[in-house]
């Protein structure tokens, strides 16, 4: 079995700040999604990622927000 150095959710959040940084808003979006998915699938005592600090992940949403009102602001 192969070991990774980060937790899948760590690697997700950091390719979703270089698409905002990027302002690749729908890749932003669909990154969010995943992490999403990553959380709550893999929830729960058994899981692989235990994370116990959810600030970034809030923050994450509201630098999406912040990306989706600028866009927006520009069209």
């Amino acid at each position: 079995m192969t070991q990774y150095d980060r937790r899948l959710s760590d690697k997700l959040l950091v390719a979703f700040d270089q698409a905002c940084d990027q302002n690749l808003v729908a890749v932003a979006e669909l990154l969010l999604r995943a992490l999403e998915m990553t959380l709550t699938r893999e929830g729960g005592p058994k899981s692989v990622d235990k994370r116990q600090d959810l600030g970034p992940v809030i923050a994450a949403y509201a630098r999406l927000k912040e990306l989706q009102d600028t866009t927006a602001k520009r069209s």
